[in-house]
């Protein structure tokens, strides 16, 4: 930044800041964000309208199993669940399965994490011999990764914990976008954002049914405020009403993944997002990591598992997975199963793809 620690683009002065976070820095330097009372506030409704589209009350009980470090994350679901009633536990600090049993003492109703994480709490619960499938969690909200929104992580996740799974996406520089509906469909809340569907290659307007990136003006920050502000995230909008009766935009399938995210493996367009949804439809598999490589002169996929004890571990799986990667992606994909415990496990935004190459 050439004029830190503010820049240059602040419509108030500095004394007005009561919050500052910063983005992950996934795809560069991390980007500070500054937060007046007032749209701290205004995030918080947000959040709040969330809980109560899934009728959250007094009676619940919200655990976050979130790390409350500098990104902006679930920090605002947090005071929105203090505010809608209901119990609401923090779950910063603590190890996994201290996190597993806080939710299985205190009679939680209401988990709010990433998707990868929840997948690892259900795994921490099998390890540990703790039956969550058993206990009052109804409703997980995740945020941060689209995995929600991946059909075989959606259904790993509810049948984990034997409950309802809700995507409800944001950004730390535009705010929470989305409201997840009883009907797990993700909505625009049009109110508070103008939102329009381009074609990240020639910034034309997306048509029906394609593809487009999320481009975003916000109307809840005057004093830090974003026009047209490029997210990278890839969805397809739909604008007919929803089965739960709202006529709100919503994106079809959720976010399917960022523009900068996405790679090129002969010539094929993949974006991580594709890969999972393939992977997550085998039960055997536990965690996976992706490797993408140069091959005489081309990009290739490396794919690396982890399996059920019980799983076959031989050429069975392999094949399977080789034939789906070629069906769908039509791509050829090199496999290794690796032992349990090898590959690395992620309490916030999971970091599955290797890149071994400066440019795919």
């Amino acid at each position: 930044m050439s004029h830190p620690p503010y820049g240059t683009n602040l419509a108030t002065s500095p004394e007005h800041f009561v919050r500052q976070h910063q983005t992950s820095g996934t795809t560069g330097t991390p980007l500070k964000v500054w937060e007046t009372r007032e749209s701290w506030d205004w995030m918080t409704r947000l959040w709040l309208r969330q809980f109560r589209a899934l009728d959250v009350t007094p009676k619940d009980t919200v655990f976050m199993a979130f790390n409350f470090g500098q990104g902006l994350g679930l920090w605002n679901a947090l005071d929105a669940g203090m505010e809608s009633g209901a119990l609401t536990i923090t779950g910063g600090g603590l190890s996994s399965l201290q996190r597993v049993e806080s939710i299985v003492q205190n009679r939680a109703t209401i988990l709010i994490c990433t998707p990868s994480y929840a997948l690892r709490l259900a795994e921490t619960a099998q390890a540990n011999g703790i039956d969550v499938r058993n206990s009052a969690v109804r409703t997980i909200v995740t945020a941060g990764e689209p995995g929600a929104s991946i059909p075989g992580t959606r259904a790993r996740i509810e049948e984990s914990f034997r409950a309802r799974l809700y995507d409800s996406p944001g950004a730390t520089e535009v705010g929470h976008i989305g409201m997840a509906c009883r009907s797990q469909s993700v909505h625009v809340v049009e109110s508070e954002f103008y939102v329009e569907m381009l074609n990240p290659l020639t910034l034309d307007p997306a048509g029906p049914g394609d593809a487009g990136e999320i481009v975003i003006t916000n109307f809840g920050r005057p004093f830090a405020p974003v026009i047209r502000y490029r997210t990278r995230d890839i969805a397809k909008a739909a604008y007919e009403r929803c089965p739960c009766g709202r006529t709100l935009m919503r994106f079809d399938g959720g976010i399917l993944g960022r523009s900068d995210d996405m790679f090129v493996v002969r010539g094929v367009n993949v974006f991580p997002s594709a890969i999972e949804a393939i992977i997550r439809e085998s039960s055997d598999i536990i965690e996976y990591a992706v490797e993408v490589f140069e091959d005489r002169g081309m990009f290739a996929l490396r794919l690396r598992i982890e399996v059920r004890p019980a799983a076959d571990t031989g050429d069975r799986l392999t094949r399977q997975l080789q034939d789906a990667f070629h069906r769908r992606l039509f791509l050829k994909t090199d496999i290794e199963v690796v032992p349990a415990g090898t590959l690395p496990r992620f309490d916030g935004k999971a970091k599955r793809v290797t890149r071994k190459i400066a440019d795919c």
